[in-house]
């Protein structure tokens, strides 16, 4: 019977630590303005970002007012619920971008 609870906490909190990486990371294509698109993968503090030009950076979250800001000191995400644009020197590289449907998270293993 021992073996038996202990198996079972075991299998629960692996699915609680599978379910947890989970949730921790993200990833959602934008559609965006100009037939332009990018994917985003959103991990706690960074993004992970591929842009339309195969070009991949990847961006450290900084503290914004309003919504969720990502920045490498050159090139800025900002993302508001669904809404999102990418700027460099202040300058819209894609703009009024939109979240499509999000796929399934990745979930990373436990061995």
């Amino acid at each position: 019977m021992k073996k038996i609870s202990l198996s079972l906490i075991m299998g629960v909190g692996l699915v609680a630590i599978a379910s947890f990486s989970a949730q921790a990371e993200q990833r959602i294509t934008y559609e965006c303005t100009q037939n332009k698109t990018f994917e985003a993968q959103f991990s706690p503090n960074t993004a992970q970002v591929q842009l339309s030009s195969d070009e991949t950076l990847t961006l450290t979250q900084v503290p914004t007012a309003s919504g969720v800001r990502y920045s490498d000191g050159k090139i800025t995400l900002y993302t508001k619920g669904k809404e999102a644009f990418i700027e460099k020197n202040d300058h819209k590289l894609y703009e009024q971008c939109l979240a499509q449907e999000t796929t399934k998270p990745m979930i990373r293993g436990l061995w």
